[in-house]
């Protein structure tokens, strides 16, 4: 009787563990270099990409491609029938070390070293790591936005 109140015990106790432990969220504003930003995900269908996000603010497509770009709330995301790249430009989206847009430089650079590439244009500085970039306003040292790409081209010349 002991044993049988015992597993009963047990196995009333692990469903109510699954039960409160609900699917793994990815809504953490988390940038994940060569993964995600939030809850997009490099290589997510374009159809869930707009099932997760509603109707883009604004969409412009990439010349030369099949691609076009969406705008959302703090996000720029491109994709063709998969998202292949990520921008963010608001605060809120930060790396596990910290860096998002609005930080100093020095710190942004503390955080990741030396990059594969440094890109300096009129106006800003991308400092890219392969699969993770950002960009500089060069007037102020501050970080502008944050790119997340599975292989990004910014040393592509």
């Amino acid at each position: 009787m002991k044993f049988a109140r015992t597993t009963s015990f047990a196995l009333v106790a692990m469903f109510v563990a699954a039960c409160t432990t609900g699917p793994l969220t990815l809504n953490d504003n988390l940038v994940v270099p060569g993964e995600r930003i939030g809850e997009i995900q490099i290589g997510m269908t374009l159809a869930d990409l707009l099932a997760l996000k509603g109707i883009p603010s604004k969409t412009i497509p990439i010349p030369a491609t099949a691609a076009t770009t969406y705008f959302f709330d703090g996000l720029t995301v491109a994709a063709d029938d998969r998202v292949y790249w990520i921008i963010a430009k608001d605060s809120r989206f930060r790396t596990e070390s910290g860096v998002a847009p609005g930080v100093e430089q020095i710190f942004a650079r503390a955080a990741y070293g030396q990059p594969d590439c440094v890109v300096t244009k009129a106006t800003t500085t991308v400092y890219d790591y392969g699969n993770f970039y950002f960009d500089i306003e060069n007037s102020t040292g501050i970080v502008r936005l944050l790119g997340v790409q599975d292989k990004t081209q910014n040393c592509d010349g």
